[in-house]
């Protein structure tokens, strides 16, 4: 047994002046440089002592508690992986959880190790802290706090793991403390029970998405030589703080993108919505019971205006729109619609800028093993929602699966007529987290 004293004594002047140097450069990559940095503690000559250790912890006692960065940074993620998986999708609808799959390679992150753990972390935009996942649980812990009789928010993670393979305990301590992951120890090079493997974290998904994600793994995703299984699963319901009355919605003409004309059942209201307008598009909150969550509705000005549209809206844009809402009367039109994605992205994140943590010459996540012999061979992706009068329903699931080495506001309500392509997301309003993020193109196609 170690016993450790703790012994203060009265700190010189040049351990004074170290102090003040490394206040000033903790503060600096901290997200809350702008506010303390006008504190100057050198005008409290009466404290210099006693402050010199309290100076020093003080940035690593916000950063514990703050995952405002963590927020930012995967906001950020969700706009950049919008424009590379959109493109894939010319023509058709497109729903993902960015925040599920942030939250699947955060796990998969704290494995990571040198040049591949630096690849994941610029991808990603994960921010660069000693208590990244700490702060990551901390947020965890915000978004499912609050939400009994408001929304019904479920956050839940995974892991199967090969029962003989030698893994860190390291490892698991992170995943299971920040990330309250389950874990089952399985044999993938058994054939039979690979098979049942895969259909028990088929059944763990659906059960965790309310039945709404079937399926996320293929027979062909897993093989004898994976090693680990990495599960995110997010399930979300909301009614409307103000639910559309059905006898209200009618049928009438969504122009799509080739210029036709479908008809579909449009829900109708006139209400107090936070709405924005510019030379491009609307946008229009529609909140969630109590407001603590809302979707968000980006509508171009012209029926074909989407493409041009996607190509200029970034984080920074969408920053600008949230911070502009004003609430105002508005006379919304909005189509009832429900879709189905599955995306496959792995390449997608190769080439965004982590190709080598699928590389299997060149992969490090020795942090779960102690050695270099595992990389990802896939991150599967599914995501599901339902929009109708009283609410939406919605629902992700991100696998990765780890191998071994082989304007100004009139006094008349605006008129919000989603009648034509629009992208929409679902946001966190506690945290601004970016739970969901589309774009519907067709409401009669729910796949």
């Amino acid at each position: 047994m170690f016993i450790i004293d703790w012994h203060f004594a009265k700190p010189s002047a040049n351990s004074y002046g170290f102090s003040v140097k490394l206040w000033k450069y903790l503060l600096s990559i901290t997200s809350v440089q702008k506010y303390l940095l006008r504190f100057d503690i050198t005008k409290f000559t009466p404290m210099k002592p006693y402050l010199c250790f309290l100076i020093c912890l003080l940035p690593f006692m916000i950063s514990a508690n703050n995952p405002q960065e963590i927020v930012d940074g995967n906001n950020k993620f969700a706009f950049k992986l919008y424009h590379q998986v959109q493109g894939g999708t010319i023509g058709n609808n497109l729903f993902f959880s960015p925040f599920s799959i942030s939250t699947a390679l955060a796990m998969t992150f704290a494995g990571a190790r040198t040049e591949t753990a630096l690849q994941i972390n610029q991808t990603m935009n994960f921010p660069q802290s000693e208590n990244f996942h700490s702060d990551y649980k901390n947020l965890l812990d915000k978004l499912n706090k609050g939400t009994e009789g408001r929304i019904k928010l479920d956050i839940a993670n995974g892991l199967w793991a090969q029962k003989d393979y030698k893994f860190l305990d390291s490892y698991f301590d992170i995943v299971k403390s920040n990330y309250n992951s389950e874990l089952k120890n399985v044999d993938f090079t058994d054939n039979a029970e690979r098979e049942a493997t895969r259909k028990d974290i088929n059944g763990w998904v659906e059960q965790k998405t309310n039945d709404k994600i079937k399926d996320l793994l293929s027979q062909t995703d897993l093989t004898s030589l994976t090693r680990l299984v990495l599960v995110n699963a997010i399930y979300f319901y909301g009614d409307w703080a103000e639910p559309f009355k059905k006898e209200s919605t009618q049928p009438k003409e969504f122009s799509l993108m080739d210029g036709n004309q479908i008809m579909v059942p449009f829900m109708n209201q006139k209400e107090r919505f936070n709405y924005y307008e510019d030379a491009k598009i609307q946008a229009i909150e529609i909140p969630y019971k109590d407001n603590r969550a809302s979707m968000v509705i980006f509508l171009p000005n012209t029926n074909n205006g989407l493409t041009e549209f996607e190509k200029l809206f970034d984080y920074k844009y969408y920053q600008g729109i949230i911070a502009a809402l004003q609430s105002i009367e508005v006379r919304l039109s909005l189509p009832k619609f429900q879709t189905t994605c599955k995306i496959n992205l792995g390449a997608t994140l190769s080439k965004m800028g982590m190709p080598l943590a699928f590389s299997p010459s060149g992969a490090d996540f020795s942090g779960m093993t102690g050695r270099r012999d595992l990389y990802i061979s896939d991150v599967i992706h599914q995501a599901f929602i339902n929009v109708d009068e009283k609410g939406t329903e919605a629902a992700a699931a991100t696998a990765v699966v780890m191998k071994a080495t082989a304007m100004r506001m009139p006094n008349e309500p605006k008129i919000f007529n989603a009648d034509h392509p629009f992208i929409f997301l679902i946001k966190d309003n506690t945290t601004g987290s970016i739970l969901f993020m589309g774009r519907m193109i067709n409401p009669k196609v729910s796949k």
